[in-house]
């Protein structure tokens, strides 16, 4: 994908105008004008302890985890963004309340190339089970938003670093199980090994386990200057994952807010 996916996200956003939930625990003031320009993409509600927002719909609540879960899955908002909350704790809640299993693929946009990117939890992708299914259902997930996904697997080596060491060979073993096993489900899936340059140009990563993904993702946006909208959980509810270490959530917002005109067709 390039760039235009991005802009045809803010569109969606702004045409859409979802009433989007984001939690906020102790939050700067620097972070609470930034959501003057999300305000632009959707009715938003503040959930937690920062006090009145201008022009928000304002939640005061001592337990805004499980305050932002319970307002999604009651339908008095469109779509959820986790903003500085504890991503465990967040994440616990709602893998209880909707009896699902996270799985996460960020959004990033990086010199006019967008992707998405999984895992990104550092407890996510620790089997090949994990892996494949994040593959598979998150080509799914693409296909639902108008996208024929390129997906590539990442490894821990070249193919022939064979023999190197027996981390390396089970590494590399795993991601040609998981592409071809993705390429028998109809997912147009090519293991890349170690060669992220190489996939420049496809839709979806998959990191060799949530580690390395938490590090490239952060290593893409704290370093390189990435624009990332933030991590839709894959499931039938809009709820968008974002990093605590980033100061502005209307990335996070615009993705949630057209996920909630897009999913609900």
């Amino acid at each position: 994908m390039d760039s235009s996916f991005v802009s045809l996200l803010e569109e969606k956003a702004r045409s859409r105008r979802a009433r989007i939930g984001i939690g906020l625990w102790n939050a700067d003031s620097d972070l609470l004008s930034g959501l003057r320009s999300a305000a632009e993409y959707a009715d938003l509600v503040v959930v937690g302890n920062s006090g009145p927002v201008p022009g928000a719909w304002n939640v005061p609540t001592e337990d805004p985890c499980t305050t932002l879960v319970d307002l999604l899955e009651n339908g008095e908002i469109d779509g959820a963004v986790r903003g500085n909350l504890p991503a465990h704790r967040t994440m616990r809640c709602l893998s209880r309340r909707f009896n699902i299993k996270v799985r996460r693929i960020a959004l990033l946009d990086l010199d006019g190339w967008s992707f998405f990117l999984g895992p990104v939890g550092i407890d996510e992708g620790e089997t090949i089970s994990d892996r494949l299914g994040l593959a598979v259902d998150g080509a799914r997930y693409l296909e639902h938003l108008g996208i024929e996904p390129k997906v590539s697997i990442l490894s821990g080596g070249r193919m022939e670093d064979l023999g190197r060491s027996e981390r390396v060979d089970r590494s590399l073993a795993d991601g040609e199980l998981i592409a071809s096993t993705a390429r028998s489900q109809g997912v147009s899936a090519a293991h890349r090994g170690i060669l992220i340059e190489s996939c420049n140009g496809d839709d979806l990563l998959i990191a060799p386990e949530g580690i390395s993904g938490n590090l490239i993702f952060r290593t893409l946006l704290l370093l390189c200057g990435a624009n990332a909208l933030g991590a839709p959980v894959m499931m039938d509810e809009v709820f968008v994952d974002s990093s605590r270490a980033r100061g502005d959530y209307t990335g996070p917002v615009v993705l949630a807010s057209a996920l909630a005109g897009i999913r609900r067709k």
